[in-house]
């Protein structure tokens, strides 16, 4: 067993190639009959979805099996060890020198930018105008990493596609949408306030940039949880301006003892989400959320007016300059080569004024120091030549390579 849920199962198993080899592979399982299903997951719009689609950093689908007397469907995938979550619970795994960890620094660099370029890269063929497809859910434990440093999405049981399935089994026609998607900290600010008519496409562009930004927020111990409550805070927060909640830059890790905060608070349902957001980036105002007022449930709750805070104070693994004067909810117009600015950009309240995936890849802090280090499955990325300006090598090692420095503990160079 991988991991349960209320919708699905995912197990590890074992399957038999054509060629007589075995794989290890991920099969998930979940029921095709809506009265055994919490809308509005979806495993029959999934397994369509992902059939239809070949891309390096979508998760592909090896094969599949249905039991009518079960109502029970099963697909199986590449078996891939690692999450983003994993990784991100490296404390090694920072901007930060650690004098024990003498690379650090340069592989922190060189893997958040070769998975962010490949996760923006599938999220741009998703987006694209033939297939207009929306994840819904990302967040860091719905991307997974394999050895060679590849990148992919996974759960695609709640993504919108303007083209319903003639077996879909919760059809969302134009303006009955579901709002009660994504998870805890990372649902756009759009989706708390009842509305059924949205960019669903807008929603994985927030999800972006909060899975981005966790990149960057505060380390801190964690209590010890049920697996099923993955995504809620056990802890009180503390002061996320800081880069590690301990005494001394922790050297020995635990991947069941450490985390990164998410950028926003997810752990009070979405009034408490939406006043975390709002005490982030602002309360909503007619500058810098024009249409907010249309939204169904935007009047029923009253909050405390919030000027908001700069961006920067929030990620305190980011090489940013102390901040002056007072925040800005939209970023300056011309692009920079940092982290803040690729953030920043995905985090605006405005859905149509969200940096696209498509932009976002070329951002010049990805471009910046060097060329980007991809695993061989993503060279090239379709629609785009960045033979120009990515390479499978850095300093003798591949992305596979970095990956590893960058999950190991003690290693000393």
């Amino acid at each position: 067993l991988i991991t349960e849920t209320l919708v699905s199962l995912i197990t590890k198993a074992v399957i038999s190639l054509e060629d007589g080899r075995q794989q290890l592979v991920a099969v998930k399982s979940g029921k095709a009959n809506k009265k055994f299903v919490l809308e509005p997951h979806d495993i029959v719009k999934e397994l369509r979805l992902l059939s239809s689609l070949s891309h390096p950093a979508v998760i592909s689908v090896l094969g599949h099996d249905y039991d009518p007397s079960l109502y029970l469907q099963r697909f199986w995938m590449p078996f891939m060890p690692f999450t983003l979550a994993d990784l991100l619970s490296v404390p090694t795994f920072s901007p930060i020198p650690d004098p024990d960890h003498g690379n650090n620094v340069l592989a922190f660099n060189v893997v958040s930018k070769s998975i962010i370029h490949q996760i923006l890269s599938g999220v741009t063929y998703l987006h694209s105008p033939e297939r207009r497809i929306a994840h819904r859910d990302i967040k860091p434990r719905n991307i997974l990493l394999d050895t060679s440093g590849t990148a992919v999405l996974i759960d695609f049981g709640i993504a919108y596609s303007s083209a319903a399935g003639p077996r879909d089994l919760w059809p969302e026609p134009e303006g009955k949408m579901y709002f009660e998607v994504g998870s805890g900290p990372y649902r756009a600010p759009e989706l708390l306030f009842g509305t059924r008519a949205y960019e669903a496409t807008a929603c994985d562009l927030w999800a972006l940039g909060t899975t981005f930004a966790e990149f960057f927020t505060t380390l801190h111990r964690r209590k010890m949880t049920n697996d099923f409550d993955d995504d809620s805070d056990t802890d009180e927060r503390g002061d996320p301006t800081k880069a590690y909640l301990t005494d001394e830059l922790p050297t020995i890790w635990a991947r069941t003892e450490w985390e990164r905060y998410s950028l926003f608070d997810g752990s009070r349902g979405d009034i408490g989400l939406a006043w975390s957001i709002f005490r982030a980036r602002g309360s909503p105002t007619p500058e810098n959320w024009p249409n907010f007022s249309e939204l169904p449930d935007a009047n029923k709750v009253n909050f405390i007016n919030s000027p908001g805070v700069h961006l920067s104070t929030l990620l305190p693994h980011l090489d940013a300059p102390l901040p002056h004067g007072p925040p800005t909810h939209f970023p300056h117009e011309e692009q920079e080569p940092t982290a803040l600015d690729l953030v920043w950009r995905l985090l605006v309240y405005p859905p149509d004024s969200r940096f696209k995936a498509a932009e976002a890849l070329t951002h010049p802090w990805l471009l910046s120091d060097g060329p980007l280090i991809l695993p061989r499955a993503a060279l090239p990325c379709e629609n785009l030549n960045i033979l120009e300006y990515a390479a499978e090598i850095r300093d003798g090692r591949t992305a596979g390579e970095w990956l590893k420095l960058s999950l190991a503990s003690d290693s000393k160079e």
